[in-house]
């Protein structure tokens, strides 16, 4: 799949009413409702949208390779791996703070958490690439 198509994709994604070409047009800020129309139809085509009987398109919760292990909330991808990542840091915050532990045994859940965050940026470094 192209890849400004799948920018697109996401941006129009937000929606979760029916889109009309006009609206396309204004969300992902073209100057002319064709290229808007011409979009849509690609997202139809690769089983992305679905045309309805009125005219308007609304785009279908397929999986689409290039957003495995993507969420979207609100038109942004994150990285499903952030909520893991916060998740165990808090779980590793909490336990520093509220039970007595030494030095050492602090130390390793904070080590335990360092190689999520890693995996967890290295996504959001690809995911930024892949939609830039």
């Amino acid at each position: 799949m192209e890849l400004e198509l799948l920018k697109y994709y996401v941006k129009l994604r937000s929606r979760k009413s029916p889109i009309g070409v006009r609206e396309a047009q204004r969300l992902l800020g073209f100057k002319s409702p064709g290229k808007a129309q011409r979009v849509l139809k690609r997202l139809v085509r690769y089983g992305l949208a679905s045309r309805l009987d009125n005219g308007k398109y609304i785009l279908l919760d397929k999986p689409v390779p290039e957003l495995i292990g993507r969420v979207i909330i609100g038109g942004h991808v994150i990285p499903r791996s952030l909520f893991l990542s916060v998740y165990m840091s808090v779980f590793a915050l909490l336990t520093i703070l509220f039970l007595d532990t030494d030095l050492y045994t602090n130390t390793a859940y904070l080590l335990i958490v360092l190689p999520s965050w890693i995996n967890t940026f290295d996504e959001y470094r690809k995911l930024k690439k892949l939609l830039s």
